[in-house]
C-alpha cells in the first residue's frame, strides 16, 4: 500500500523550517504590500445566523492537520464520484481551505490543480524588510501570498456558495471558537489557518483571529450548532504519538499537539461517522508528499463507502 509508511514527527516544525529555508533562498523576492485600502473595502468575514435557511441534513467536517490535509482531497474524490453531496461543509485550518473550495462548487480535479501550485514561497511570505524596519509583529509571515492564491479561485462571498459553508477560527483575545460563514472567503481562510507565531493573526469584525485548531481542530460542534442532523467528519489531526522530541522547540510543538488532540477526541464523539486516513510516513511530511496523502484519503473513503452511502442516504 503506497500510502502506508512510517514516521514519528509532525510537520509544523518542518513547515517552519522549510518556510525559513525558502525565505533564505528568496529573501529579496517581492512580498505583496499591506494593501490597507483594499482590505478596508472587503466584506469582513463573520458569523451571520441564516434564519430562513433549510436545516442541513448532512454536514461534512474537515479537520486541521497541516500537510496531512491533502488527504481531504482524496475523500472528496470518492464523494464526487459517488454523487454524495453534503448540505453543509465546515472546515478548520487546512480543512477550511479544502472545504471552501469544494463548497464553492469547484470540481475535485480543479482543487487538485490548485493544490499542485502550492510551494513554500506561497505558504511562508516572510518579509525581511518589514521585519528589519518594523519588527516581526505578531507572526513571522502575514499569509498574504496564500490569500492571493485563494482569491484567484474564490471571488464570491461565503454566503453565496452553492453549498453552505463555515470556517472555524479562534478569537485570540478571549479564547472563543469563532464561526465564519459570511463575507470575504479568502480572508476567512487566512484567519482559520493563522498558526500562532508562524502567521500573523487576522483582524476581522473587531476580533483578532488565529488558527481554528487552537480550540476546535475537528469542528463537529460547529456543524451541530449550524443544525446538522448527520455529521461525517474527516480526521487528519496529528496524533501526539507521531512526534519525536529532540529539542525545546519540538517539546513546545508537542504541547500544542496534545492540546489539539484532546479537543479533537472530544468532538469525534459527537460525529455520526469519522474517517481517519492512514497517514504514517518514513520521515517528516512535506509538500512533495501530496500525491500519496491524497491517495490515503481516497483509500479511507473507499473502505468506508458503505457507511458513507448510508450516512448520506439517511433513514
Amino acid at each position: 500500500m503506497r500510502w502506508l509508511r512510517r514516521a514519528h514527527r509532525p510537520s509544523w516544525p518542518l513547515g517552519l523550517a522549510a518556510g525559513l529555508a525558502a525565505w533564505l533562498m528568496s529573501a529579496c523576492a517581492t512580498v505583496p504590500g499591506d494593501s490597507s485600502d483594499a482590505e478596508l473595502s472587503l466584506d469582513p468575514p463573520r458569523y451571520v445566523a441564516a434564519s430562513e435557511a433549510p436545516t442541513p441534513r448532512v454536514a461534512l467536517v474537515l479537520s486541521g492537520g497541516a500537510v496531512r490535509g491533502f488527504a481531504h482531497i482524496g475523500v472528496l474524490r470518492v464523494l464526487e464520484r459517488e454523487g454524495l453531496r453534503p448540505d453543509l461543509v465546515v472546515g478548520c485550518s487546512v480543512g477550511s481551505i479544502v472545504g471552501a473550495l469544494y463548497a464553492s462548487g469547484m470540481s475535485v480535479q480543479r482543487i487538485e490543480q490548485l493544490a499542485a501550485r502550492l510551494d513554500w514561497g506561497t505558504l511562508f511570505d516572510f518579509d525581511p524588510v518589514r521585519a528589519l524596519l518594523g519588527g516581526l509583529g505578531l507572526g513571522f509571515a502575514k499569509g498574504k501570498r496564500l490569500e492571493a492564491l485563494l482569491r484567484e479561485a474564490l471571488n464570491a462571498p461565503m454566503q453565496t456558495f452553492p453549498t453552505r459553508f463555515a470556517a472555524v477560527a479562534t478569537d485570540l483575545n478571549n479564547g472563543e471558537t469563532v464561526l465564519l460563514n459570511h463575507g470575504d472567503a479568502p480572508r476567512a481562510l487566512r484567519a482559520s489557518t493563522a498558526i500562532p507565531v508562524i502567521y500573523e493573526p487576522v483582524t476581522s469584525d473587531g476580533r483578532l483571529l488565529g488558527d481554528g485548531q487552537i480550540t476546535s481542530p475537528l469542528p463537529v460542534a460547529a456543524a451541530r450548532q449550524l443544525g446538522a442532523q448527520v455529521v461525517v467528519a474527516i480526521d487528519v489531526v496529528y496524533p501526539p504519538q507521531h512526534s519525536a522530541m529532540s529539542n525545546p522547540f519540538s517539546v513546545l510543538f508537542q504541547t500544542v499537539l496534545i492540546s489539539n488532540y484532546r479537543h479533537m477526541m472530544n468532538e469525534r464523539a459527537q460525529a455520526d461517522l469519522v474517517l481517519s486516513p492512514v497517514i504514517v510516513t518514513a520521515g517528516q511530511l512535506g509538500l512533495s508528499d501530496r500525491e500519496w496523502l491524497i491517495a490515503a484519503g481516497e483509500a479511507a473513503a473507499e473502505q468506508a463507502l458503505p457507511r458513507l452511502r448510508a450516512a448520506f442516504k439517511g433513514p
